[in-house]
């Protein structure tokens, strides 16, 4: 029988990372999995990490990072899914999102921080070479972590979210992609506000956000989460920090890249994902899910653990 090692309880349960852990230590798929703190410079990032009960030496592991508003338990269906293949898989929740990393200025949560966090979590964990997945604010770090570290990995699967250049260039010249970031513009100008409007009414506004794709269960747990001190008014300043002055090298992209979309995407373009593809010099797929929403982690897992390990078989020897 697989086992769970917790070092604490974290709120949120039953989504929290230790239940999500302990879910996945019963899988006959699991050799083990744990929920765990791991220390930087920076501080102590809660996380999860599992070990396939047969491994498959060619796949390695997989390093999971969510977006916003979510956690990292966003990634328990996807990461059952890899271990049945043989590939390892941790996710830990990113600065603001980890009780022990909500440092208080705006200029702390830049993606230079973000991409450092993940170099720096990730050697931490004793992970040197992985497959990198990113959904929406895990994806904005993923592009420049594949241009500044490629050597660090072997695959990278992007989710939802198109190139940073990409999508500078469309926020310029496409309406429906500049109309599409209202709320980014809305969380810039008034994040208190935001707050206020999403966590009220047992987080009514927020659970509606994800549109009916997160199960009831998991929204609540979410907004649990976010509901602690301290802990919304942190992430939001992810948003805040986006300033144009962040100049983290996001191109070229030479390890092998997937980019999965869904047509169904609220916040970003099927032409600003598409475009993605200009800055990508090395093996690159693009793939749409007719009809999937921006919430692919909850909602599409199947389709995104397929794309991961079709990926890492294809350059299995890179």
């Amino acid at each position: 029988m697989a086992t769970s090692t917790t070092s604490q309880p974290f709120s949120g349960a039953p989504f929290d990372n230790a239940s999500v852990a302990g879910r996945l230590a019963e899988l006959p798929a699991t050799a083990d999995a744990e929920a765990l703190t791991v220390s930087t410079d920076q501080g102590e990032f809660t996380a999860f990490r599992a070990t396939p009960a047969r491994p498959n030496h060619d796949l390695g592991d997989a390093v999971l990072l969510h977006g916003w508003p979510e956690f990292a338990s966003c990634w328990e269906k996807t990461g059952a899914l890899l271990l049945e293949q043989g590939m390892g898989v941790f996710a830990y929740d990113q600065r603001g999102y980890s009780p022990g990393v909500r440092p208080e200025p705006v200029g702390e949560y830049t993606i230079a921080h973000l991409v450092a966090d993940l170099d720096e979590v990730s050697r931490a964990a004793g992970l040197e070479r992985f497959h990198l997945v990113g959904h929406d604010w895990g994806g904005l770090v993923a592009w420049p972590f594949a241009a500044n570290h490629p050597q660090r990995l072997h695959t990278c699967t992007i989710v939802s979210t198109p190139h940073p250049r990409a999508l500078g260039k469309q926020l310029k010249t496409d309406d429906d992609q500049h109309e599409r970031m209202g709320y980014m513009r809305s969380i810039q100008d008034h994040p208190e506000g935001v707050a206020r409007t999403l966590l009220r009414d047992d987080g009514k506004k927020l659970v509606n956000l994800y549109g009916g794709a997160v199960s009831e269960d998991l929204a609540a747990s979410y907004v649990a989460r976010f509901s602690e001190p301290g802990a919304f008014l942190s992430v939001l300043k992810y948003y805040q920090a986006m300033d144009g002055r962040d100049r983290t090298p996001t191109t070229p992209i030479t390890v092998p890249t997937s980019l999965i979309w869904g047509s169904e995407d609220i916040a970003f373009s099927r032409a600003t994902a598409e475009l993605s593809a200009r800055y990508v010099e090395g093996p690159y797929r693009f793939v749409p899910l007719e009809g999937a929403s921006h919430w692919l982690p909850e909602s599409h897992p199947n389709d995104i653990a397929s794309t991961v390990i079709n990926q890492a078989r294809e350059h299995a020897a890179n």
